[in-house]
């Protein structure tokens, strides 16, 4: 039995110095802006349910600046999880997107796009924006919260389809149960895109 217990202790201990180890990773990476941000007009535009996803786009924001603008649904979800993700369910069947606020995004030369992940795939309302937009000659960069499962793949080819750009850099994905250092995380991202 001591065994056991001392067993449990030293992965214990063994995890928190990886954790702490990470943590000090992350604090220590800087930002330099990428080539393809440089002087251009930039908009992040998010739709947030639960907050995590509106948390990383503010902090994103606040890293490369211009414009930041929230999808807002002209009848909002239920706050009931079943019953939104009844309503959801029946959106998907249906093939119905919900009506969103327009956005004007004809200004913007990069859209970073903020969704949290939905029945492994973009939001609805992340969905009709991008269908209701045309996103010729703009650089689109996706970023995706989840606290579920998550097919990359399949979310990145929802984004693909809808957008028709060929124009997409590589998508952030960010597990909602695990976002600190929202901001280290986001630099290095951008630092590798």
């Amino acid at each position: 039995m001591k065994f056991i217990l001392v067993s449990i202790l030293i992965i214990f201990f063994a995890l928190i110095v990886a954790a702490i180890c990470k943590i000090n990773e992350l604090k220590n990476i800087k930002y330099s802006q990428p080539q393809f941000l440089t002087d251009k007009k930039i908009l992040t535009i998010y739709y947030s349910n639960g907050g995590n996803t509106k948390n990383v786009a503010q902090n994103l924001h606040s890293i490369v600046g211009g414009d930041i603008k929230e999808i807002e649904l002209e009848e909002k979800y239920p706050n009931n999880i079943f019953k939104m993700s009844k309503l959801v369910r029946k959106q998907i069947k249906e093939g119905n997107l919900p009506k969103i606020n327009n956005i004007d995004i004809s200004n913007y030369d990069v859209i970073f796009v903020g969704s949290p992940i939905w029945n492994f795939s973009p939001s609805l309302p992340m969905k009709s924006f991008i269908i209701n937009n045309n996103f010729e000659n703009k650089t689109l960069i996706p970023f995706f919260t989840y606290s579920g499962g998550a097919d990359k793949t399949k979310t990145i080819n929802g984004i693909k389809e809808a957008a028709k750009t060929k124009d997409i850099k590589q998508p952030l994905f960010m597990f909602e149960n695990g976002i600190f250092l929202v901001k280290e995380q986001l630099i290095k991202w951008l630092n590798n895109i």
